[in-house]
């Protein structure tokens, strides 16, 4: 028996997540859903940018790639303070941070959250805070922080809109190899074709539903990034059969492969 996933996300971001899923003997097409475009006024983030530069913030809290991409050209080279620390929600941003700001992050937390964050990060009272995020970020970090005795300044750093995007899209990196592209519009004929169906975000999550409705063929299993991404799958009326225990292709790998009750590409060849 041959094995598909459904991967809902920029090829180029998929690539890596395809190649795990391709050792356990599943084929993967990806389709993108939503877009990341940056806002039509960056004035402020340009000015954020400038407060980060002249050292008036005393932590920055990253909670997504898509905004440390903003940061790396925002920042156009400009080194950030030595003195600023960087509060990072997980590995795959902390991984961004090194990559484009040439930093590593101070705080990144075990549960990779804003819960997690809450839990772990406990920044000094008095101290200003720099907080960009995407246009649909939960509330649920700024709330937590606004219990706090510290200032935050929150700006939004992009935009997240139906793929195909008519603004200027933040991330338009292309994949390095042959992929399976599947447009937005023909997810829904395919499904049926699926054993696996990955969830990146819960925008996703509720796009998905515009556009296959929320009855899924049975032979499908869903997969979540993060319990956010679940949260919202299952007030779409979604079914969610996993949870990656780690945002990361290799944990995508492990949940699929746990699902499908997979070994490897030889297991597969033999249920052929």
């Amino acid at each position: 028996m041959a094995y598909h996933a459904l991967i809902l996300r920029n090829p180029a971001r998929a690539e890596a997540t395809v190649h795990e899923f391709g050792k356990l003997g599943i084929t993967s097409w990806c389709a993108q859903l939503i877009e990341t475009i940056w806002p039509r006024d960056r004035e402020a983030l340009d000015r954020m940018a400038s407060r980060l530069v002249g050292g008036q913030y005393s932590w920055l809290v990253l909670t997504s790639v898509s905004t440390v991409q903003v940061l790396g050209q925002l920042l156009a080279g400009r080194p950030l303070p030595p003195q600023l620390r960087i509060v990072s929600v997980g590995e795959k941003t902390s991984q961004a941070i090194a990559a484009t700001l040439g930093r590593r992050a101070d705080v990144q937390p075990q549960l990779q959250s804003a819960a997690g964050m809450l839990q772990q990060w406990h920044p000094e009272p008095g101290a200003r805070i720099c907080y960009p995020h995407g246009d649909l970020a939960s509330p649920a970090l700024a709330d937590g922080l606004a219990r706090q005795p510290v200032t935050v300044d929150e700006v939004i750093a992009y935009q997240n809109v139906n793929a195909p995007a008519s603004g200027t899209v933040l991330d338009g990196s292309t994949a390095k190899g042959a992929l399976n592209i599947l447009p937005p519009g023909a997810i829904g004929g395919k499904l049926v074709e699926m054993d696996v169906v990955v969830f990146p975000a819960p925008s996703v999550a509720r796009r998905f539903t515009q556009l296959a409705g929320d009855r899924l063929p049975p032979s499908v299993h869903t997969i979540a990034i993060g319990a956010p991404t679940a949260k919202a799958m299952a007030e779409a009326g979604l079914p969610v059969h996993a949870i990656a225990a780690e945002p990361t292709p290799q944990g995508l790998a492990r949940a699929a492969k746990d699902l499908l009750q997979l070994d490897g590409i030889a297991a597969a060849e033999e249920t052929k």
